[in-house]
């Protein structure tokens, strides 16, 4: 008899094991794993995190994880590279971001893998104007929600040696104000990205990213008014093989 359990889904620990030590022995993980939950005091913006503030925007711990506050400034953006980690596509990394929005107007959020921890003023990584891609990263894969596109609801991007694709997904993807969403993306060892959205597969994008450029996990958000807007980033987490 085999002694492997194979699992294809998730195992629920209820009753009391929900409250109680469940697990004895070595789990001997063959996973790296690095969860960023926003517990510190202040954000260590010169080794964890690279920040891009544009003119009186912030990133400040706050009661639910880290608080992205935008200046009440059209273009203007609260962006956060986790530049202490990177990542391969060899390493099979998959990354999850869960967060929630306070308005879902006149706002562009992106939360995903980028070649480069650091985004200038005004800038994100993918930016969507009516139908029109444009991105300033040079290998990336994530999720965008742009208010500047026809249609208000989240798509699936990636760019690839500085080529752009996305994919709009249907009008029930679409975020609400006060509500959390979890996004996740994982890459294989080729390059090929599989998103998520709130644990259901929604694409699959072959040829996502060049497989050998070094990839971050980043999170950032761009007002598109005259109005501040925030969003709380509850926690941001990556795994990839050993």
């Amino acid at each position: 008899m085999s002694e492997q359990v194979r699992v294809n889904r998730n195992v629920v620990f209820a009753g009391v094991a929900n409250t109680t030590n469940n697990v004895e022995g070595n789990m001997n993980p063959d996973k790296r794993y690095r969860a960023w939950e926003f517990e510190e005091t202040v954000l260590d913006a010169t080794n964890q995190y690279t920040l891009q503030l544009d003119t009186n925007s912030t990133i400040a711990v706050g009661s639910g994880g880290a608080i992205f506050t935008t200046h009440a400034t059209d273009n203007k953006v609260a962006t956060m590279g986790l530049g202490g980690v990177t990542t391969l596509c060899a390493q099979n990394p998959v990354v999850e971001f869960r967060f929630q929005l306070n308005d879902v107007e006149n706002v562009a959020i992106f939360a995903g893998l980028t070649d480069s921890a650091d985004e200038g003023a005004a800038t994100m990584p993918f930016a969507l104007s009516v139908a029109t891609l444009t991105s300033t990263a040079s290998d990336a894969a994530g999720f965008l929600f742009d208010t500047d596109q026809t249609l208000d609801y989240w798509n699936i991007v990636n760019v690839k040696a500085n080529t752009d694709a996305f994919t709009q997904l249907a009008s029930t993807y679409t975020p609400a104000a006060a509500t959390d969403v979890v996004l996740r993306v994982a890459l294989d060892t080729i390059g090929k990205a599989y998103y998520y959205y709130n644990g259901v597969q929604v694409g699959v994008k072959a040829n996502a990213t060049t497989a050998a450029t070094a990839l971050i996990p980043f999170f950032g958000i761009k007002n598109m008014s005259a109005t501040s807007h925030v969003a709380t980033l509850k926690y941001v987490r990556l795994w990839r093989d050993m």
